[in-house]
């Protein structure tokens, strides 16, 4: 398959899975089908269905946790000001579990910047 082929694939793949959480056959909370079973049904190697997902996860619809699955987040994309949001929740969830543990986040070492 050439490049441009495998690109338009993932993109409709993309589209598709859009679709369905935006009409609801996809509920948000809820999971999507396995990295497997989308191969499957689209018939498509892991690299197409994980740029398929890329896409989604870029538009705030959809979040992954190890060893659970991949979740929907929204029905609609996520717009730049909730992502703002997002990421100042996430830093202050950080913030609060490293107080938690009594911990300090790790030091810079070497020619890294400070």
């Amino acid at each position: 398959m050439s490049e441009s082929a495998a690109s338009t694939k993932y993109q409709a793949i993309a589209n598709d899975l859009r679709q369905k959480i935006a009409t609801g056959a996809f509920e948000v909370g809820g999971l999507l089908p396995t990295k497997a079973e989308l191969m499957a049904q689209y018939s498509v190697a892991l690299n197409t269905v994980d740029k398929a997902l890329d896409v989604l996860r870029d538009l705030g619809l959809i979040e992954s946790q190890q060893g659970v699955g991949t979740f929907v987040r929204a029905k609609e994309p996520v717009q730049e000001a909730d992502l703002r949001t997002r990421v100042h929740q996430l830093e202050t969830q950080v913030a609060e579990l490293f107080e938690l543990l009594d911990q300090r986040p790790p030091t810079r070492r070497g020619n890294e910047p400070q």
